[in-house]
């Protein structure tokens, strides 16, 4: 495993709000749950530990480099005994119908082109009475340099040019936001939509630090969006964003940032 890879740097970011919403979901103890797109298994952990050793947890990822991260993550934990890894498609699931009680997706299907066809895998593998479950951060744009408005404004915009490159036309914050549309499309009727804010202020904690930091400010926010910020606007960028600058915010005893998190959950 990776630890400061930016899916892991995310997911322990978000774990203090996320483990207990997970815990008030619709996955009863003995339950049997499909998580989609896997990564490196953290959700897969905390999703076994809310099934209990009689549920089931089936953890899937298209990349075996993923799998073996996962099973690292996994590894001498007692819930792994109810965990399965395996490679597979989101888009073409490899489980027969109604089989789950549940589907999990995490910060996944914006990646997913056909989107449409994999939520509808979602909802074939689903037993009626189920629940598909999208979990996506950042709907909204998160709040990470409070006072600063014009600039972050002009790093999220960047992005966005920079994400079209990958995703097409839409970038991956419209397809974020087209995860309803994404269900209705799939036939989906009966969802819902809950959005809760990961909140952080100073003194920062070293997960919270090393996050914003490096997958934000020195990846997201770094030299790949360059080219669409104007000269003003990156030296403004570097005195904010560089750790190693006298200015860097992350340093100021004002410090706090908002980061979105949004659920999407539809029944079968």
């Amino acid at each position: 495993m990776q630890p400061e890879s930016v899916l892991e740097l995310m997911n322990r970011f978000q774990e203090p709000e996320l483990r207990p919403w997970l815990t008030a979901l619709a996955m009863p103890p003995g339950s049997q749950g499909l998580d989609v797109g896997c990564g490196m298994g953290l959700y897969a952990l905390w999703l076994a530990s809310v099934v209990g050793p009689r549920g089931r947890v089936v953890a899937i990822d298209p990349s075996s480099e993923r799998i073996a991260e996962s099973g690292a993550t996994l590894e001498n934990t007692p819930e792994s005994k109810w965990i399965t890894l395996r490679e597979g498609s989101g888009v073409t699931l490899d489980e027969p119908d109604q089989h789950f009680d549940w589907v999990w997706c995490s910060d996944v299907l914006h990646h997913i082109d056909e989107a449409v066809r994999a939520v509808a895998e979602f909802k074939r593998v689903t037993r009626p009475g189920g629940t598909i479950y999208i979990k996506e951060s950042q709907v909204l744009p998160a709040l990470l340099l409070p006072g600063h408005l014009d600039l972050e404004r002009q790093l999220q915009r960047a992005d966005v040019e920079f994400q079209k490159r990958e995703a097409g036309v839409r970038s991956f914050q419209e397809r974020r936001q087209r995860t309803y549309e994404t269900l209705l499309e799939a036939g989906l009727s009966d969802i819902r939509v809950e959005t809760r804010i990961v909140q952080r202020q100073a003194p920062l904690d070293e997960v919270a630090k090393r996050y914003i930091q490096k997958a934000i400010f020195d990846r997201t926010w770094g030299p790949r969006i360059r080219e669409w910020l104007s000269d003003a606007e990156w030296e403004e960028r570097c005195a904010i964003c560089e750790a190693e600058s006298p200015h860097a915010i992350l340093r100021r005893r004002d410090y706090y940032c908002l980061y979105p998190v949004t659920l999407f959950s539809a029944r079968v």
